[in-house]
């Protein structure tokens, strides 16, 4: 059976010239919270939804805004203008047998569109991290990326990898996404960090930190005054315990 992937337009936008940010579900869900954090504090608009048989299904309440009659699904599309970003937000992981078919099918779609490139956001196992004293960020990009120039310019680390073949250990299908980009000539680039199961609301924001760096989308360079965390963060971990346990 062939795999269908149903978008469902809420607000008719042409998307040429924006770059589309992904973040793939990985180890501490560090670029999941990220792209939270972005829809929140630029205030972004949801313009699609997307069902498809590669989402483990899920439903939920609204994660931005307290009192919305607005459901939240596992795949949305958020939009801001001003900044001329898009993020496909996912919010449970890829079932692997769909997956390449559902991420071809992406790449096509927004390639269609004329949306100017492609930021991969994820996260690797923490023991990965082989110079102890090094950033904690890498990046990979490939050769049609319009901040190929500006990343060589700024002296962060590069993935290190042998062959063509990119693998980042805990990085959810960002190396796959990274390939097809690759193989349809779309620019693209993957920024991680390596991170740990836990409380990564940390990593979050060091994570928007770096990205506002290749993609300006905040003013001056105190950002964290600008950042709004979600509503949905604000029972992330559960109510504190009961007291009648004790």
């Amino acid at each position: 059976m062939d795999q269908i992937n149903n978008w469902k337009t809420l607000t008719n936008c042409d998307l040429s010239g924006y770059t589309l940010i992904i973040p793939s579900v990985a180890v501490g869900n560090v670029a999941q919270l990220a792209c939270d954090l972005l829809i929140s504090s630029l205030n972004m608009r949801k313009i699609a939804l997307l069902y498809s048989p590669a989402f483990i299904p899920i439903s939920g309440y609204d994660p931005y805004k307290i009192g919305s009659t607005s459901m939240s699904v596992c795949c949305e599309l958020y939009e801001c203008p001003e900044s001329k970003i898009i993020i496909l937000q996912l919010r449970a992981p890829l079932v692997y047998k769909y997956a390449r078919q559902f991420l071809n099918d992406v790449v096509d779609k927004f390639k269609a569109e004329n949306v100017k490139d492609i930021i991969i956001l994820t996260s690797s196992f923490a023991h990965e991290k082989r110079h102890i004293m090094s950033s904690q960020f890498r990046y990979v990009v490939n050769d049609l990326s319009p901040h190929t120039s500006k990343l060589r310019t700024l002296d962060w680390a590069e993935h290190e990898h042998r062959g063509e073949t990119v693998k980042i250990l805990g990085g959810g299908f960002a190396s796959l996404l990274f390939e097809i980009s690759k193989e349809k000539s779309v620019p693209s680039l993957v920024l991680y960090k390596f991170a740990s199961e836990g409380d990564n609301i940390p990593d979050a924001f060091e994570m928007v930190q770096y990205l506002n760096i290749i993609v300006p989308l905040f003013d001056g360079p105190d950002i964290y005054s600008q950042l709004i965390h979600p509503v949905s963060w604000n029972l992330m971990f559960g109510g504190p315990p009961p007291t009648n346990i004790y």
